[in-house]
């Protein structure tokens, strides 16, 4: 848990415990399969404002013809012949605190109880993955613990002291019991921290991986993988590290960049799981959403992508950063992505605010292509602990609460009832299929076919008044009213007839080919135009997509214009770090403005006199995560005229702008999102062509292209690298040749529309 994103947005959890017997009781029902009836579809319905949960309503019947007048605005279209990743499924996390409380606190009858309403699917919501800590978190009851802890100024490199016996107690015996409910549960494991031995710190707190440690901690997830299964819960999945960019001081972690992960996993830990003969799969990341470059730089190096299989997500930046699964899904349309955590909390409001949040997750994570939504704690009790020096305000997915005559019952969350609206009707393999959203305000959905051939739509009203909707899925339909803050599932039989117009889902789907038969799906909307550099070229808006390992050079080399007569300052800056420090030459040195990033925030140079130049290169790369999440760049001749914006895009670690040919006195780049970081700059360099020109790069073989265009008149050209190494290719655009290097199994998208 990364407690300087989150925590000032938490306080302590105000959920009150209830009886047992007081609980909303989830309908004992076969699996939503068996409850579809032949030309109707089923709903469930969520409400918290009207204390309606996941209950049963009247079916709703399709109708052949034409959709009510009116309804083209506010119609749902769902195609289900066109389908996406396969869905390992939606659940939570059995910390050490949740399985203290529900292990030791409840008795065997409200246990099994809770169990079934858990796991089951038949008569529960059917959480079918779980995240586990390796260890110890910011959640557990009695302070931090690993593996093999060692005393202070000790070491165990041959792992002599390793044993899972403290999970033993309470936890191993829920997971088993887990499994036994869903036999298609999906176990993953994390680990927080190493031993503290293996450490600079040598503590679980803080501190990075020590060179000679690199091994043994390959050998301790061994020995963990070996010993879990041997127990009876065999882990499919494991990812190197927790929020690899965060030091946590206070509760265990250890910071883990890149390029060191890429490291261990190349050369110990990937080599240690074939010794062992474990089939576990390697997750990459594990982090938050605005850090794109740090899982891409796995896929880029062939090393790295032959040992990781995808890339974990955490929900903890911008919502609408969510996005950026789709934006490494198009740029490495091979890895898939898995949501491994993403924790409601009393930051959110009330009862009716958590289940937005929830809700939010359960549908914008897979429609950005997420395997798996996967929320914190399974269960916290009402001072939303026991904790370990973590995030104050979390909210589990159930709460363990004592009565008053010394017993304990539990009460399901608002995360339990937004899990319930898709983990009940969504089966593990279930494939999202293609439906348009109306968006934020109004009617969100996501839709799945599951193996046993039923349909399930999710739909959420996060407008603040009641709407009413088409579902439109082939040449039937219905309509249904949804009251604010609701949600609703639809279920249903059969198979879609009639085709669907590309336009009603506002997508387009590029297939692509690899050698070994497996198809490379690019998948791509409007919404994805504001991910991508785009450059203005008179009246055309010019964009480009640059996986990390990409490059593209203009056709003349550069030259960095003298900085004897520059001048920078900025909307706001630190008093350590003044805008000057972002020209001066040193890279340990930077500019950074004084705050969490607000849109608006600027940063500008004055060259000292009228330039010609075509590139802006920002490095951040020695402050992680300082660089702006979206940028617009201006020039001006007076410092006081802007005009419209020339370039625009998101940012990286090393943001390399490309302009067109562009004379100038000034320049200004202005962030256009927030986040807690603080925009720092390091360097800043003004590029311009030298006149030398650059050899073009020819085409390598591999290279797939295709293209495509959006309802709106966006022009897609997509090159697609399905060969074994680099590909290089002449791209003509904007009037001008350039050469792009792509890595294996990276894509290329550019784009054209009217400025």
């Amino acid at each position: 848990m990364k407690s300087t994103t989150r925590q000032r947005r938490r306080t302590a959890l105000t959920a009150t415990a209830t009886l047992i017997a007081t609980l909303p009781v989830l309908p004992s029902a076969a699996p939503a399969s068996a409850g579809t009836t032949p030309g109707r579809a089923s709903v469930w319905l969520t409400n918290p404002s009207a204390k309606t949960y996941l209950s049963q309503q009247s079916p709703v019947t399709w109708k052949t013809g034409p959709a009510p007048s009116g309804s083209s605005g506010s119609t749902i279209t769902v195609d289900t012949t066109r389908t996406y990743q396969p869905m390992t499924g939606f659940g939570a996390s059995f910390t050490d605190s949740s399985a203290w409380l529900v292990g030791t606190k409840l008795d065997s009858t409200q246990r099994a109880a809770l169990m079934g309403d858990l796991f089951s699917r038949r008569d529960g919501i059917g959480l079918s993955i779980l995240r586990q800590p390796m260890g110890a978190s910011d959640f557990t009851v009695s302070g931090n613990y690993s593996y093999d802890d060692m005393p202070a100024g000790q070491s165990d490199p041959t792992l002599s002291n390793f044993s899972i016996d403290h999970d033993r107690a309470y936890t191993i015996p829920l997971l088993k019991q887990a499994r036994a409910l869903n036999p298609k549960l999906t176990v993953m494991a994390t680990p927080w921290s190493p031993p503290g031995w293996m450490k600079t710190s040598d503590s679980m707190n803080g501190g990075r991986l020590k060179p000679d440690a690199y091994q043994p901690y390959a050998d301790y997830f061994t020995k963990y993988l070996k010993a879990y299964e041997a127990a009876g819960v065999p882990v499919r999945y494991i990812t190197p590290q927790n929020e690899p960019l965060h030091e946590p001081s206070t509760y265990p972690g250890m910071y883990l960049p890149a390029d060191e992960a890429k490291t261990f996993i190349t050369r110990n830990l990937a080599p240690a799981l074939r010794k062992q003969g474990l089939s576990t799969r390697i997750l990459g990341y594990d982090h938050n959403w605005d850090v794109t470059s740090y899982p891409e730089s796995f896929y880029a190096d062939p090393a790295t992508a032959r040992n990781v299989t995808g890339t974990a997500w955490h929900c903890y930046a911008a919502a609408e950063l969510v996005v950026n699964q789709s934006v490494v899904h198009n740029n490495y349309p091979g890895k898939p992505a898995f949501q491994t955590e993403c924790s409601g909390g009393t930051w959110e409001g009330d009862e009716q605010g958590g289940f937005a949040g929830a809700m939010d997750n359960v549908i914008n994570g897979p429609r950005n292509w997420a395997q798996s939504i996967v929320r914190w704690n399974i269960a916290l009790d009402t001072d939303g602990g026991p904790r370990n020096n973590g995030c104050q305000g979390c909210r589990p997915v159930v709460t363990i609460s004592q009565n008053a005559d010394g017993t304990w019952s539990y009460t399901p969350t608002a995360d339990y009832w937004g899990l319930a609206q898709a983990s009940k009707f969504v089966q593990p393999g279930a494939r999202r299929v293609a439906s348009n959203t109306l968006g934020k305000g109004n009617v969100e959905d996501v839709a799945f076919t599951n193996p046993d051939g039923t349909t399930a739509l999710v739909t959420y009203n996060s407008g603040a008044t009641d709407r009413t909707f088409t579902v439109r899925w082939g040449k039937r339909h219905f309509t249904y009213t949804l009251a604010a803050g609701a949600a609703a599932t639809f279920t249903w039989d059969g198979t879609q007839r009639g085709s669907t117009d590309p336009a009603a889902i506002g997508s387009v789907d590029l297939p692509f080919r690899n050698p070994d038969g497996s198809k490379a799906l690019i998948t791509y909307d409007s919404s994805l135009l504001t991910r991508q550099p785009q450059i203005r070229v008179g009246d055309q808006w010019l964009g480009y997509t640059l996986p990390t390992g990409a490059s593209l050079t203009p056709p003349t080399g550069e030259a960095a214009l003298p900085r004897d007569s520059w001048q920078a300052s900025a909307s706001a800056s630190s008093s350590d770090d003044p805008p000057t420090k972002a020209i001066d030459g040193d890279t340990a040195t930077r500019w950074s403005a004084g705050h969490g990033m607000q849109p608006g925030d600027w940063f500008q140079l004055d060259l000292g006199s009228t330039q010609t130049f075509n590139q802006i290169v920002l490095d951040t790369s020695a402050s992680s995560g300082d660089f702006a999440r979206q940028y617009e760049v201006y020039t001006s001749d007076d410092g006081t005229t802007w005009g419209k914006p020339m370039a625009t895009g998101p940012g990286s670690a090393v943001t390399r702008i490309l302009l067109p040919t562009t004379t100038a006195r000034y320049i200004r780049v202005v962030n256009k999102s927030d986040s807690g970081s603080w925009w720092s700059i390091h360097d800043l360099s003004v590029l311009a062509p030298d006149g030398k020109v650059t050899s073009n790069a020819g085409v390598t073989k591999g290279v797939q292209r295709k293209s495509a265009q959006l309802p709106d008149g966006t022009r897609l050209s997509v090159a697609y690298n399905s060969g074994s190494g680099t590909a290089a290719f002449d791209i003509r655009w904007g009037g001008t040749t350039y050469s792009y290097r792509l890595p294996a199994g990276a894509a290329a998208i550019f784009t054209t529309r009217s400025a």
